[in-house]
This record gives C-alpha cells, structure tokens and sequence, in this order.
C-alpha cells in the first residue's frame, strides 16, 4: 500500500511542480525546484496513503461481512441452558429445562413453572429468551415463555393474538409483537413474510 502510495505520489508532485514552474514568471533555481518537488510530494504522499488506507479498510470491512454472511446460524448462536440452578434458603436446586412448562415475568425476576413448584430466578425476560433453545421454548408475549412440547390448544383471536393452552390446563394469552413465533411453530414448512 506504501509503495503505491509513493508511487502516486512521486508522479503527481512532479508533474504539479513541472506544470506550475512552467507558467510562473520567475524561473526558479534548481534546488528550489527540487524543494518544491519534495514538497509537493510529501503531502500527495500523505493523501494517497491516508486514501489507499481507507479503500483497504472498506475491502476488509466487506470481506469480514461477507464471511459473516456466510456462517451458518449454528455457528452464530451461543450454547443454550439445559437446566436452572435455582436458590431455596441455604440449598440450590437444579431444575432440568425440559421440567419447566412455562415462564412469566417477576419484575427483574422470572417465575419457572414446574409440575411440582413455582421458583423464583434472578433473570429478566430478555436475558432467559437469549439463553432458551429456540426449539424449545418460545416467548410469546413481553411477561410469558411457554415450553412448546406443552402445548395442547391454540385458539386463534383478534388481530393475530391467541390462547394457548398447555398440558398443565393453564391458558396464555400471546401478543401481536410474538405471533410470528407462534404462526411458525403451527406452519412450521411454510415460508413467512
């Protein structure tokens, strides 16, 4: 990049300095002439390095999004929880994933809904939704994630919002915001808008 940068450079200073000494009155000596050269080609050299740079930062900018563009989702996607440890006085217990048949919002908590318990985990919604396997769970509205092996019925109401009923007969209202996780979970061939 230097070299061509150089290059460039030299070849411009020069020929400004040989155009512009051409149409000046007075002729300059030759050390003033190669001064002004010099010159010349400092700053030309300063532009092209400063120009050649940027064009070298956009190729290696498009061949990082390129090659991003080219990893497949496994490789994008962090290694999702199989179990909760969840803290009860002085003991922690482990709550395998699978166990857990739906998930609601508790301020900066989240409720884990088991057959047996209901455990209180310091986790938002957002931070549980990253972690979940997306093949397993799904958060249908802002307060609720369902396990989708759990589910029985889903009744379809206004506005592209539904109930669903899990295995536990507990009912979940879902929001317009998720309803494309829902809508793929029932379709899950067909193509989505």
């Amino acid at each position: 990049m230097e070299v061509r940068a150089t290059g460039w450079s030299l070849a411009i200073g020069t020929a400004m300095v040989v155009i512009i000494s051409r149409f000046t009155l007075a002729k300059p000596e030759p050390m003033e002439l190669l001064e002004a050269c010099a010159k010349v080609s400092v700053v030309f050299f300063l532009w092209c390095n400063l120009y050649f740079g940027i064009k070298q930062s956009q190729r290696n900018a498009g061949m990082r999004e390129r090659l991003g563009e080219a990893q497949t989702p496994d490789q994008n996607r962090t290694e999702c929880i199989s179990r909760f440890t969840v803290r009860t006085g002085q003991r922690i217990q482990v709550v395998p994933a699978e166990d857990v048949r739906w998930i609601s919002a508790a301020g900066d908590y989240a409720e884990l809904h088991t057959k047996s318990a209901i455990h209180l985990l310091r986790d938002t919604m957002n931070a549980l939704g990253q972690k979940l396997d997306p093949a397993e769970f799904a958060r249908i509205h802002r307060s609720k994630i369902i396990n989708l092996a759990r589910i029985l019925e889903v009744r379809s109401i206004e506005n592209r919002e539904y109930i669903v009923t899990l295995s536990d007969g507990s009912q979940h209202r879902s929001s317009r915001t998720y309803a494309d996780k829902i809508e793929r979970w029932l379709h899950p061939g067909r193509p989505q808008n």
